[in-house]
């Protein structure tokens, strides 16, 4: 498992008795992360997914004896106990989505009105695949860029390619690539590297499966016009010589490949219909 920084400085830390909430006092500030997880969805959205409050009133060295429903009880170095009452809502956003109760959890983030709600809600949705849920609680936050990105998600032909842009979403480039290879998806597996700008894995790939070669170098030629730059990677120099770029060529393998994962996917739905009926 990766290991990502949460925080900074943290002195003290305690689990909710109930769910997967965490808090802390780091610095001068005692810190609730409603959905520690989100760092690994969604790392830009973590700071959304916080409450933060001054510790300042808290004095020196003091430490967290319990986190029990929504009290948490600090203990400041004199030994006098502060209870601070944390919103009671994330918590049973949480019951809600370990049960599957997606829209009880979109009405309660409705009913809260929350921006801390609804990015728990989004983090949540893509780390359990319901990117229905997902585009609503973006949307709520204002993240259009990630809604239209999801929309771009649902209309994918396969539930591979689905599964593998799921995984890039969260930051997981290897895993996705993995997918698309195990499903025979190759150009898509070559595809998600240009978009990424990983030139060197792309041509890698297509020179193993020995296809797309000529996508590659195409797009390269392309990336290198925009920025009027000339190539010097030694390999797409050597892949690239005396290669006539056809874009009309490119475009149509492109085409061809989408049209058989789409035939190839409709084909597996049926089947599937078939083995049901029997």
């Amino acid at each position: 498992e990766q290991i990502i920084k949460l925080g900074t400085m943290v002195h003290t830390l305690a689990w909710s008795d109930t769910c997967n909430i965490l808090c802390g006092l780091q610095d001068t500030r005692f810190t609730v992360w409603y959905y520690p997880n989100t760092v690994y969805v969604d790392r830009d959205i973590l700071p959304k997914t916080l409450f933060e409050r001054d510790a300042s009133e808290f004095s020196k060295n003091p430490h967290i004896v319990s986190f029990v429903g929504n009290q948490v009880t600090i203990r400041r170095a004199d030994g006098s106990l502060v209870h601070i009452s944390i919103s009671p809502y994330p918590a049973i956003l949480h019951e809600y989505v370990s049960s599957s109760k997606w829209e009880d959890a979109v009405r309660l983030c409705r009913f809260v009105k929350e921006q801390t709600m609804w990015a728990c809600l989004a983090a949540m949705a893509v780390a359990n695949r319901d990117m229905t849920t997902a585009e609503i609680a973006y949307a709520a936050i204002g993240e259009i860029d990630k809604v239209q990105y999801i929309n771009f998600i649902k209309d994918l032909p396969s539930k591979e390619s689905k599964m593998a842009h799921i995984l890039m979403f969260s930051g997981n480039m290897q895993e996705a690539e993995i997918i698309l290879l195990q499903a025979g998806l190759v150009y898509q597996a070559i595809q998600i590297n240009i978009n990424l700008y990983n030139w060197e894995r792309a041509l890698e790939l297509a020179v193993k499966y020995k296809t797309h070669v000529d996508t590659v170098l195409a797009y390269r030629q392309k990336f290198l016009e925009t920025f009027g730059k000339q190539e010097t990677n030694k390999r797409y120099v050597q892949y690239g010589e005396g290669l006539q770029i056809d874009w009309e060529k490119i475009k149509a393998k492109i085409e061809m490949e989408v049209a058989k994962e789409r035939e190839r996917s409709s084909s597996n739905q049926s089947s599937q219909n078939t083995g049901l009926k029997h």
